[in-house]
């Protein structure tokens, strides 16, 4: 069910889109405000994802996400699996800016019973936003984790924006690279972890680069200029030597789908 609904919301948001004429990156009418003349756009969301990567099981937990704009910056179009992010130069049609984000720790239940837990890490780095064309936004970000993984990871992203007073519709396909040090720590299987599992599987180095490539379709009606109701869904499909991790390949699954709803709060010109 979960997969169908999700299919289903990316493939309207795509025909929408290709109906509709597309929008530039400059929201029409950003309420005035701000704090100290900072833009700020904060969202919450109930999301329904993996329990972990390569799960073929689900849960239902919170999101958020949290934007920030130096003075004199217009707020921009942001779909929600963007890190939060912190704009500190450029403009509406090129900009960069430093982002952190949040991994959740994976614990040693269900599928994964002995296995060795994995902590919590943040993922600090930095960002670009293109606008190439009017309506067409192409980001990329860099992040290095802390804690629970070390490694380098890379984000590349590119969405068709509609948008008027009221919507703001979006889609595009996704990108994802890590170094060898991610797969090891997310897909890798030591001796002992085998020895453990009551699933009979057999160790993994977890070596190479961990990718995926996806979709992901989001939608915001604007309620008032500072409220709105946002909705997203994605679908991504693991590769490489991830996907042929006994975690995905044994235990779970290498299309891994995800929806959220939530409502967003900013304020700030």
């Amino acid at each position: 069910m979960f997969r169908l609904a999700l299919v289903g919301a990316a493939v309207a948001g795509g025909a929408f889109l290709m109906q509709v004429t597309p929008a530039g990156a400059q929201p029409a009418d950003p309420p005035a405000g701000g704090l100290f003349g900072w833009s700020v756009a904060t969202t919450l969301q109930l999301r329904v994802a993996p329990d972990y990567m390569g799960s073929k099981t689900y849960r239902v937990g919170p999101g958020g996400s949290l934007r920030l704009f130096r003075p004199g910056v217009e707020p921009a179009f942001a779909p929600p699996d963007d890190s939060p992010s912190l704009q500190l130069v450029g403009d509406q049609g090129l900009n960069a800016g430093l982002v952190a984000r949040w991994r959740s720790s994976r614990d040693d239940h269900g599928d994964l019973r002995g296995f060795d837990k994995i902590d919590w890490s943040v993922e600090p780095g930095g960002f670009v936003n293109w606008w190439p064309v009017e309506g067409l936004r192409v980001r990329g970000e860099v992040r290095h984790g802390f804690g629970g993984n070390r490694a380098w990871m890379a984000d590349l992203s590119a969405d068709a924006v509609y948008q008027n007073p009221s919507w703001i519709l979006s889609i595009g396909p996704r990108a994802h690279w890590a170094e060898s040090k991610f797969t090891r720590t997310y897909f890798g299987v030591t001796p002992l972890e085998a020895a453990r599992s009551p699933f009979g599987i057999g160790a993994f180095a977890g070596d190479g680069t961990f990718s995926s490539a996806g979709l992901l379709a989001s939608a915001e009606y604007r309620v008032t200029p500072r409220w709105s109701v946002v909705a997203d869904s994605e679908y991504h499909r693991l590769m490489g030597t991830a996907a042929d991790s006994p975690i995905v390949a044994a235990l779970g699954s290498r299309d891994q789908f995800s929806a959220a709803l939530g409502v967003k709060y900013a304020f700030g010109r």
